[in-house]
């Protein structure tokens, strides 16, 4: 018994001191840049490992500011990359190294800059009083958009999302994370979906739409909306606001759906 603890020591001592060379004390360091844009300008935003903040102003560059961090020896192999190519202006980081690494980024663009997409991994996307029909796709972080001027689109997973102050919305999707959303318009058949957690849809009541709501091992409530409803269970609503139009698809499961009457 004494032999194999001894072993098994050495074997605990020898993978500290084998990773202890990878692992180094962390480092940070900051990136700031300030971009000339017009009215014309398209912003595409590409982050491999972080949070990213876009935030209107009344600016007349794009500005950038962020936060790298990783270990001493490869935090210098973190590129943060801002090109322009026509109208887009994009900014893409990049990583060269083998170590852990994020970056989280905030970006301020002037109101007229249209914001086409906004991409991450395990980090947070947030927008705030910007406009352009923009696809946000992340995992392992939130996502919450509000008051953007245009149609948006939203993926993860393991997080909330959470859309408000838009026209409306083209596709919600994440998983083990509740969802919060403001339909005001439809242009097009659209899916609301997670599992594991709640969905709270607020919607337009002059809308001309055909909701269809599943859940499982949960209920559903409809809070101030004339629905024409066809069929009526517990985990499954299927009915019609106004005349026949678009299709909504709210699903989730193991939690409740609540359609609730939006106040415009």
């Amino acid at each position: 018994m004494g032999k194999k603890v001894f072993i098994f020591g050495i074997l605990i001592l020898f993978f500290v001191v084998g990773f202890s060379g990878c692992i180094g004390p962390q480092a940070t360091e900051n990136f700031n840049g300030s971009y000339p844009v017009n009215e014309q300008t398209i912003l595409k935003v590409i982050n491999k490992n972080g949070q990213v903040e876009i935030t209107g102003w009344d600016g007349e560059n794009v500005t950038v500011n962020a936060v790298k961090r990783s270990t001493t020896e490869e935090i210098s192999k973190i590129e943060i990359n801002v090109t322009y190519v026509g109208n887009y202006l994009n900014i893409e980081t990049r990583y060269t190294g083998l170590s852990t690494f994020s970056v989280d980024i905030n970006i301020k663009v002037p109101h007229s800059v249209h914001i086409e997409s906004v991409t991450s991994s395990n980090g947070a996307i947030l927008l705030t009083d910007t406009i352009g029909n923009v696809t946000t796709l992340t995992s392992n972080g939130a996502i919450d958009i509000n008051n953007v001027d245009g149609y948006v689109s939203a993926e993860t997973s393991n997080a909330h999302v959470e859309v408000k102050g838009t026209p409306g919305i083209t596709y919600i999707h994440t998983s083990n994370g509740a969802i919060t959303a403001e339909v005001a318009d439809i242009q097009e058949d659209i899916s609301i979906e997670t599992s594991n957690a709640a969905i709270n849809v607020y919607i337009n009541p002059s809308l001309n739409v055909t909701i269809d709501m599943r859940t499982s091992n949960s209920k559903i409530s409809i809070e101030s909306v004339s629905l024409n409803v066809q069929t009526l269970e517990d985990t499954h609503v299927l009915g019609t606001l106004g005349s026949d139009g678009h299709r909504l698809d709210i699903h989730t499961s193991n939690a409740k759906i609540q359609l609730i009457k939006l106040v415009i």
